[in-house]
């Protein structure tokens, strides 16, 4: 509160952009997002707009309850349109994050571009969370075998995790591939032997097995 007094006394002597800013994140921080969010309009009108003040609108938009999803994604467009081809490592956390948005948002085709154009700015130095979330929406446009693809590669970069595991037996019950899904969700168990859902999904293939 005394950080928000401070900065609005300084906006009446000056309103720069660069206060205005600060009061939106310290609004941010108190979780007044509706006021933020007029702060961050400010910004984004002024000659201080950047992707940056672009990004902290559209995640702003994102928490005000009741607010359209599209607008949040749009203001990450107007983020986006601020760089040009070819995008680098400096793009690449806006591309992921309106990826996520649009997943959010239940487009998927939009989010696996997204997706795609991130790995490419960062040269495909991703992590095997990277491989599972961009699997996630493949599955919900049915683009099944890069969402094979890319669970495989989530468990081969990390053979230990029992939730890639169940979501590689969880693709392959979807596409028929008993024997596959059975020894995925059998090594789900024998690293996590509490997860309900690999039972659920083993017995239902043992079913389709007639075993």
């Amino acid at each position: 509160d005394k950080a928000l007094d401070i900065i609005r006394q300084a906006i009446q002597e000056e309103a720069l952009p660069i206060y205005i800013q600060l009061e939106g994140d310290i609004l941010f921080a108190q979780q007044k997002y509706e006021e933020a969010y007029k702060s961050y309009e400010k910004v984004n009108q002024s000659e201080m707009a950047s992707p940056a003040t672009f990004y902290s609108a559209a995640k702003t938009k994102q928490l005000i309850e009741g607010a359209d999803f599209n607008e949040a994604i749009a203001l990450m467009d107007s983020a986006i349109v601020r760089f040009t081809k070819p995008y680098t490592s400096e793009a690449a956390p806006y591309f992921f994050e309106r990826a996520d948005m649009y997943a959010m948002a239940g487009k998927y085709r939009e989010a696996v571009i997204d997706y795609n154009t991130f790995y490419d700015a960062i040269k495909g130095a991703v992590t095997a969370t990277f491989y599972f979330q961009r699997e996630q929406a493949e599955i919900q446009c049915k683009m099944y075998q890069q969402a094979i693809n890319d669970i495989n590669k989530a468990v081969e970069m990390e053979p230990t995790n029992a939730d890639f595991w169940l979501e590689k037996g969880a693709v392959h019950m979807r596409f028929n591939q008993m024997k596959e899904a059975v020894d995925a969700l059998n090594k789900s168990i024998s690293l996590n032997d509490k997860l309900a859902a690999a039972y659920r999904m083993l017995g239902y293939c043992q079913a389709k097995e007639k075993n």
